[in-house]
């Protein structure tokens, strides 16, 4: 079980990658949505069940974002619900406090997502990001690990490349 884990994982890793390779919002949440899929059944066989619940409610997330066209889905107070489920599978989870930094990433990005601004995006990813590196870490979850350090790239580039130029 832990050899497949891992080895989801690094699907889950390969997924990220690609998915910011996509220049389509809704296909780069359709490609996001397979990794997390991918990372939540790498945490199921590595026991790391905090991380295991919270991203299924993250596919759930994505799925709401992916339909934010539909009325259900246009209300702004989703990210916050979302936010309190995950604070409630955090506690129902509860595997110390490494799950504590998941939660509180996940329920951080669960913001940034729903109310884009791309840059402040990329910024709490380089948070976020590091609270979930240090999880997988913990958890010896290595897929997780360079799907993290991916996203943590990513937004370094996106950051640099979007900046605006100063205007002296």
């Amino acid at each position: 079980m832990i050899l497949a884990g891992q080895i989801i994982g690094w699907i889950a890793a390969l997924l990220t990658f690609l998915s910011y390779q996509c220049k389509d919002h809704k296909k780069l949440i359709v490609v996001q949505t397979l990794s997390t899929l991918s990372i939540c059944i790498s945490y199921l066989f590595l026991n790391a069940w905090s991380g295991m619940l919270l991203n299924v409610v993250c596919i759930v997330r994505n799925f709401i974002i992916y339909r934010k066209d539909l009325r259900i889905f246009s209300y702004s107070f989703w990210p916050y619900v979302l936010s309190g489920v995950m604070a409630v599978m955090g506690i129902v989870s509860w595997q110390g406090p490494m799950s504590l930094l998941i939660v509180v990433a996940l329920a951080v990005n669960t913001l940034f997502l729903y109310f884009p601004n791309m840059q402040n995006l990329r910024r709490s990813i380089l948070l976020t990001s590091t609270m979930i590196l240090i999880y997988n870490v913990y958890y010896a979850v290595w897929g997780g690990v360079a799907n993290e350090l991916i996203a943590i790239s990513s937004a370094i580039i996106g950051l640099y490349r979007y900046r605006k130029p100063n205007h002296q």
